[in-house]
C-alpha cells in the first residue's frame, strides 16, 4: 500500500513537472482552472487615465460654478435646460417642489402639468431665476440647494408634463 502512494505521488509530481516545463500553455492552464485573465494597464496608460479624470473633474467643478448660476445660486442669463435629465427631473420635482404643486391643484402653488400649465409660456431661465430667486411670483419659493443639473432637470420634467 506504501509502495502505491509512492507511485501515485510520483504520477502527480510528474504532471506538475510536465506542465511546468512548457507541456501545457498559460491558456491551457487557464481554461482547466476557469480563470479568466484580465489586461494590466501600463503605467503609462495608468498616468494618461489619470489626467483625463483629473481634467474632466475640474472641467465639471468649473461648469458648476459658471454656467446657469453664480457664486452666490443666482442664475445666468440664457440658462440653458436642453441636457436636463427628465427622470432625475421628476425625482427632484417630487422632492423640492411638489408639496406645493401637486397634480390636483391642492397645494399652495398651480399644478404644473397638463396644457394650462404656467411654466408653458415660460422660458428655461425665467423657470431657473422663478426657481432660484422666487421672482415673478405672488408667493415667493426658493428651492436652494439645486444644481443646475438638477434644476434643467426639473424644467425638462415640466416640459414633459405639458406635453
Amino acid at each position: 500500500m506504501r509502495n502505491r502512494a509512492t507511485i501515485l505521488a510520483m504520477a502527480i509530481g510528474i504532471v506538475f513537472v510536465a506542465a511546468a516545463c512548457g507541456r501545457a500553455s498559460e491558456d491551457d492552464i487557464n481554461d482547466l482552472l476557469g480563470i479568466v485573465p484580465t489586461p494590466t494597464l501600463s503605467s503609462e496608460q495608468i498616468a494618461q487615465a489619470t489626467e483625463q479624470a483629473e481634467a474632466a473633474a475640474s472641467a465639471a467643478a468649473a461648469m458648476a460654478a459658471s454656467p446657469g448660476s453664480g457664486p452666490d445660486g443666482a442664475v445666468a442669463a440664457g440658462f440653458d435646460a436642453s441636457q436636463g435629465d427628465v427622470v432625475i427631473g421628476r425625482q427632484q420635482f417630487q422632492f423640492k417642489c411638489q408639496q406645493c404643486h401637486r397634480p390636483d391643484g391642492a397645494g399652495t402653488g398651480p399644478a404644473l402639468s397638463g396644457p394650462d400649465n404656467p411654466s408653458v409660456p415660460l422660458s428655461d431661465n425665467d423657470i431657473a431665476v422663478l426657481v432660484r430667486e422666487g421672482h415673478g411670483t405672488s408667493n415667493p419659493m426658493v428651492a436652494p440647494g439645486l444644481s443646475d443639473s438638477q434644476l434643467a432637470g426639473i424644467i425638462m420634467f415640466l416640459r414633459d408634463q405639458s406635453e
